[in-house]
């Protein structure tokens, strides 16, 4: 709107936080412009390159001409083969028309929220948790309500405090696993008790499993279709960024109700209308030949977190746990003093840049995530200097009672 003849932004922009990782990005790159070394542990993006053969992929497909508008749901070569996928890796029956592409995992966060949620409803999201989901909720017009994941139990649902948070406004819940920023993933315990709950209460289930191929130590993806009898109340999305470090394709997709594909199409249709047909053709090769891919990427994250953990584990002022999937640690500060000004404190001083954990949650308060999606070269320095900075700040202010 136009006011005292100056433009002003609406205020349905005032529900959306700016995202602290392009926030703390952003003051990094101004200490890299100083001519200062900034060691990057806040963003969560692979640091491969994509499948040499999805690259090819995209370029061959440039040069037959598919640039040109196609179909709002995604080309059904595409959903095929995401159809096949879900049913040699988590097992589920789907249906290629239940598929829907979108550019990345958030825009389709967001059109299931809208295609079935109405404003002043309550949607349940973990606390800590992604950075995008109490915005996108809020944005909505929805009422965005926490549930404590439990610190002392690594991070699982406290389930307590999940049931006392619904009411008759309640109608979704959100789940991540592995959870971004713990790390840490759910049991078929926790999956099944969510189904149940879901179910008493007849809530919506969005299950954003984006780091499902991210795995450490043997474990196994654990998804919550895998413990429903029914998936008629649960939105499954996962995308090609994480698995195969295709983050700037922006290519991501829901398994939904047949209920709702038509109204998340809608939205398609009236926002970016389609996802360019190369990068798709570039996601259908991912599919088919990407699993050595995986393999070496997960090996390396696995490497780089046992070595990380190895420097950090007996330091003195932090208490950090193994992640079991994802590429995060995220780590409690037991240095005097907040999670924010630590974080502000090693990037000025040491030049290291992670997030403050405050930034997922007020459950992830005096902890920060670290992200492991760098070299190893660069990883050792970052820790050793995280050691360096932690010593003097416990010399300096003491430790947390």
């Amino acid at each position: 709107m136009i006011k005292d003849n100056k433009l002003v932004q609406a205020k349905i922009i005032e529900r959306i936080e700016e995202s602290a990782s392009f926030a703390v990005l952003g003051k990094a790159k101004e200490l890299e412009k100083q001519g200062e070394k900034v060691i990057h542990l806040e963003i969560g993006e692979p640091d491969f390159n994509p499948p040499e053969s999805s690259i090819n992929a995209l370029i061959e497909s440039l040069r037959r001409g598919e640039t040109h508008y196609t179909t709002a749901q995604g080309i059904i070569e595409l959903r095929k083969a995401i159809a096949e996928y879900e049913r040699n890796f988590r097992k589920i029956k789907v249906e290629p028309e239940q598929i829907v592409i979108t550019p990345g995992a958030k825009p389709m966060i967001l059109f299931a929220l809208l295609a079935a949620v109405n404003p002043g409803e309550k949607v349940l999201y973990p606390d800590p948790g992604y950075l995008s989901y109490k915005s996108l909720i809020s944005f909505i017009g929805a009422i965005p309500v926490p549930y404590k994941l439990d610190k002392s139990r690594n991070f699982a649902i406290d389930f307590d405090d999940l049931r006392s948070k619904i009411d008759r406004k309640t109608t979704c819940i959100i789940i991540n696993t592995p959870s971004n920023p713990t790390g840490m993933i759910h049991t078929p315990e926790e999956l099944k008790e969510i189904v149940k709950i879901a179910t008493e209460n007849n809530l919506l289930i969005i299950s954003d499993e984006v780091y499902s191929r991210i795995y450490f130590d043997g474990e196994e993806h654990n998804s919550i279709l895998n413990y429903a009898d029914s998936h008629h109340n649960i939105i499954l999305i996962d995308a090609f960024s994480k698995t195969y470090a295709m983050t700037g394709f922006r290519l991501g997709y829901g398994v939904l109700p047949k209920e709702l594909v038509g109204a998340v199409v809608k939205l398609i249709q009236n926002s970016f209308s389609c996802v360019p047909e190369f990068i798709q053709r570039a996601g259908i090769v991912a599919l088919k030949e990407g699993e050595e891919f995986i393999s070496r990427m997960v090996n390396e994250f696995q490497k780089r977190r046992d070595k990380i953990y190895s420097i950090l584990k007996d330091v003195e002022g932090i208490h950090i746990s193994k992640p079991k999937g994802a590429f995060y640690f995220f780590p409690e500060i037991k240095v005097n003093i907040d999670s924010a000004e630590f974080a502000k404190y090693l990037l000025e001083n040491y030049k290291v840049a992670l997030l403050p954990g405050d930034a997922f949650g007020e459950n992830g308060k005096n902890h920060v995530r670290i992200s492991f999606a760098n070299s190893l070269e660069n990883l050792i320095e970052a820790s050793n200097r995280i050691a360096d900075g932690l010593e003097k700040l416990r010399k300096e202010r003491g430790l947390r009672a």
